[in-house]
């Protein structure tokens, strides 16, 4: 294993363990309300070609989406507010120090039919979209107290969401006429993109789940099983294969996020580190006068919160998810308890599979999830798409998680696995190599902004021609 450029101790440190899945059901209520639950949250240096100063961010929302799920197809919620949340001083404390709200609206067009998408579609601006949604983008500096508004990019187009993929027959060439068009560049030099993608989040959901049910080689991978691509299904199956979620994602100068507007100049510069979150908010009051909309009220309060991958679903009990969901990250030492001595670690990996792991208190873990953001430091060079490792730093591809943030194709499972070993804590470091077998997405992300693949069609959904867990693109 190499690690470049690093030591070990402060490999430890920033890295730590996550668990083994990313946030798709992650608290009770949050079943009942999907369009406010958060699965994942992005934070990367560019690595689209001669647009390495920019940094991405970006949420997917609503997960396992099934393409073919008509006639309403998923939308995001009028009701929510979606907020990107950027910490840049105080050492990332946890408080935001900007914020990047997205607020979405939708217009039914009148017409007489049962559907919300009809006929050839090939542009944005299709008749046949009868379900339309346009949203806005409030950019907020907390310390200074300014904010501006965007509703259209630089050329005076509304802000307007991707539709969904119907197939080939409704939609021809989705990328190009819709997907690749739902990019917009704001008069600030930001470029905006709301709508389905492909899941780029890879893991065997299916077999975890199973009370640990792993299929062989996994979980401890060697050899072939621990390289390239992976092991394709039935050996190892990508339970998020073929399904949808809905994403939005921001590209901005780096500079824009930097506390002193200023691109950092080395590793000591301290603005060289900033950290991110996604949340979700609604208005503390729904009043519901039937037959009529609903109207809503009131302060906003958060409903969802993500950082870092799978911290509530693995490392904070069950009774505590929804509590925890409500939590802004710079109140997590009250689950100090629960990071520092995680029951995966103890209760799964040292109970059930009989690993050494290290003693309580994790300071490695505390050290990362307390806060819960997801950090990044700008002066790391981005890897090209096609130099990119899945183990990040394990693999001496420092861009990935989480010293460079987190990218689409890093295999945040297979890290987790082996830092909740202990495989960066000293005496522990030649844990072994675990993994849940599936070691890239179903279909190849891109090298451009939004970077998720192109959403895959409703018609192409199906046990004959789905993704099975790794194969067959149906985008």
């Amino acid at each position: 294993m190499t690690l470049r450029h690093l030591s070990l101790g402060t490999l430890a440190l920033a890295l730590s363990a996550t668990a083994f899945a990313a946030s798709h059901r992650n608290g009770p209520l949050l079943l009942e309300d999907q369009t406010a639950n958060l699965n994942d949250f992005y934070l990367f240096r560019s690595y689209e070609t001669g647009r390495s100063d920019r940094i991405v961010m970006s949420m997917s929302t609503q997960g396992f989406q099934n393409p073919a799920n008509g006639p309403s197809y998923y939308k995001f919620s009028d009701s929510v507010l979606y907020r990107f949340n950027v910490n840049n001083a105080r050492g990332l404390d946890g408080n935001p120090d900007m914020q990047v709200d997205i607020v979405f609206a939708t217009e039914l067009r009148p017409n007489p039919t049962f559907v919300s998408y009809f006929g050839k579609i090939e542009s944005l601006e299709s008749p046949g979209i009868f379900l339309n949604q346009t949203y806005k983008i409030v950019l907020r500096n907390l310390r200074t107290g300014t904010q501006t508004t965007f509703d259209k990019d630089k050329n005076g187009k509304p802000l307007t969401v991707a539709p969904p993929n119907l197939g080939p027959n409704s939609m021809p060439n989705y990328e190009a006429n819709l997907g690749s068009k739902a990019v917009f560049e704001l008069s600030n030099g930001m470029r905006v993109f709301a709508g389905p993608r492909d899941d780029a989040f890879y893991f065997d959901s299916g077999a975890t789940f199973d009370t640990l049910n792993f299929r062989t080689p996994a979980p401890v991978l060697a050899g072939a099983a621990d390289m390239g691509p992976g092991a394709a299904a039935p050996t190892a199956v990508d339970g998020f294969a073929g399904y949808n979620i809905s994403l939005i994602a921001i590209e901005a100068p780096i500079t824009m996020f930097t506390a002193n507007n200023q691109m950092p100049t080395g590793p000591t510069d301290p603005n060289a580190k900033i950290a991110g979150w996604a949340a979700t908010l609604r208005q503390i009051v729904t009043v519901r006068p039937s037959p009529a909309d609903p109207q809503h009220y009131g302060d906003y309060v958060q409903i969802d919160r993500v950082g870092n991958p799978l911290t509530v679903e693995a490392l904070i009990p069950l009774p505590m998810k929804d509590y925890w969901n409500r939590n802004d990250p710079s109140n997590d030492r009250q689950f100090a308890q629960f990071i520092g001595d995680p029951f995966f670690a103890t209760g799964i990996l040292k109970g059930v599979f009989g690993l050494p792991v290290p003693p309580a208190p994790r300071n490695d873990l505390l050290g990362v999830f307390v806060p819960d953001i997801t950090r990044i430091d700008l002066t790391i060079a981005a890897t090209p798409l096609a130099s990119q490792q899945r183990l990040g730093p394990l693999a001496g591809d420092n861009a990935g998680w989480p010293f460079g943030g987190r990218r689409p194709n890093d295999d945040v499972v297979d890290i987790g696995f082996r830092a909740l070993a202990g495989v960066l804590v000293p005496g522990f470091q030649n844990a072994a190599p675990l993994g849940d077998g599936v070691n890239s997405n179903d279909v190849p992300t891109l090298a451009r902004f939004p970077f998720h693949p192109a959403p895959h069609a409703g018609f192409s959904f199906s046990q004959i021609e789905g993704t099975n867990g790794r194969g067959k693109a149906t985008n």
